[in-house]
C-alpha cells in the first residue's frame, strides 16, 4: 500500500518537474537564440558600415553635413544596410526577437534612415523592396515622422 501511495504522489510530482524543466529549456533556448542573433547581426552591421566608401563616412557621423556624391559603391552599401534592416524588421514583426534587442537596433536604424544620406539613397533603392511592402511602409513612416513620434 505504501508503494501505491508513493506512485500516486511521484507521478504528479515528476510531471510538474518535467513541465518546469521544459519551460526552463524553452526560455534558455530563446535567450541563446536571441544572443546568437544579436551577435550575428551586430557583426553584419559592422561589416556593412566598414564597407561604406570613405567619402561617405563624414555624412554618417555628421548627419546634416554635405552629402557625398552619388555612386554605385555607395548605393550598394546602402542597399546592404537596408537589406539588413528589412531582415531585422521581419524578425521583430514575427516575434523572433526579444523586445529589448529590437529597441537597441531600432533606435540606430531610425537615426540612420532619417539622415539626409539615407533619405536620398532610399529614393533610389526603394524599388528593391517592392516585394516587402510592410517594410517599405515602415521606412516611409520613419523618414516622414517627427523626431518625437514613435511608430511600430
Amino acid at each position: 500500500m505504501n508503494i501505491d501511495l508513493a506512485i500516486k504522489i511521484a507521478t504528479p510530482v515528476s510531471t510538474v518537474i518535467g513541465i518546469i524543466t521544459l519551460i526552463f529549456v524553452i526560455i534558455s533556448y530563446r535567450r541563446q537564440m536571441n544572443a546568437h542573433t544579436f551577435l550575428e547581426y551586430t557583426n553584419r552591421f559592422e561589416k556593412i558600415m566598414e564597407s561604406f566608401p570613405r567619402s561617405s563616412w563624414s555624412a554618417r557621423l555628421n548627419l546634416y553635413g554635405p552629402l557625398p556624391a552619388t555612386s554605385e559603391e555607395l548605393s550598394l552599401c546602402a542597399l546592404q544596410y537596408l537589406n539588413l534592416c528589412s531582415e531585422e524588421f521581419y524578425l521583430h514583426k514575427r516575434g523572433y526577437l526579444a523586445k529589448d534587442v529590437w529597441q537597441i537596433w531600432e533606435g540606430e536604424m531610425r537615426r540612420t534612415l532619417k539622415s539626409p544620406l539615407f533619405i536620398r539613397e532610399w529614393s533610389l533603392l526603394s524599388r528593391e523592396f517592392q516585394s516587402y511592402p510592410e517594410f517599405s511602409k515602415y521606412i516611409g513612416a520613419v523618414q516622414a515622422q517627427d523626431a518625437n513620434t514613435d511608430i511600430d
